[in-house]
């Protein structure tokens, strides 16, 4: 359920008050970005995707159902746009920057090219997988969300995004690891 703050601010736009609309574009705009960055692998594309979502989200503010958080309602219309965009255009991927990775301690070189390599490896292994599997993965480890969440983002039930999650996680260990459990 989306907190009072949040529907205050969305009266507050419903009733004509469009520059209350930014409470909501600031709260989630980096974290929207972020979400689709890991399913993109292309900052530009991602940023763009998130600009028509908040576009979205705005213009159909009415259809809005106030039983369920704003941001999982926002995440549906971005991964929408996303995928829409994934059958137009071939993504190339990238690796993100090792700085995010490095703890504040001095890390040797080793350590370093060790944590890059395994940074690699997952980022490739999660690329490799289903795409469904991949959309689960990056909206439960990467951006937090819970199943039942992730269940009204992607419309199918809980028990099938529990699955999928299991099943990527058998992909993973067993291309990562070469061994399923």
């Amino acid at each position: 359920m989306a907190d009072t703050q949040e529907l205050a601010v969305i009266d507050d736009v419903r009733s004509g008050n469009t520059e209350s609309y930014r409470f909501l574009v600031e709260r989630y705009h980096r974290g929207l970005i972020q979400h689709l960055y890991n399913l993109m692998h292309d900052e530009q594309s991602a940023e763009d995707v998130a600009q028509e979502a908040f576009i979205r989200a705005y213009n159909k503010l009415s259809q809005y159902n106030e039983t369920y958080s704003f941001s999982t309602w926002l995440y549906k219309i971005a991964d929408n746009i996303a995928y829409r965009h994934f059958k137009n255009t071939k993504f190339i991927s990238d690796i993100d920057d090792v700085e995010e990775f490095i703890p504040d301690s001095k890390p040797t070189a080793e350590e370093l090219v060790d944590k890059k390599l395994d940074q690699e490896a997952v980022r490739e292994a999660v690329d490799n997988l289903p795409s469904a599997y991949k959309q689960v993965v990056t909206l439960y480890y990467w951006d937090g969300f819970s199943y039942e969440e992730i269940a009204k983002i992607i419309d199918r039930p809980v028990g099938t995004i529990r699955t999928w999650l299991h099943r990527a996680k058998e992909h993973l260990r067993k291309e990562l690891y070469g061994q399923i459990r």
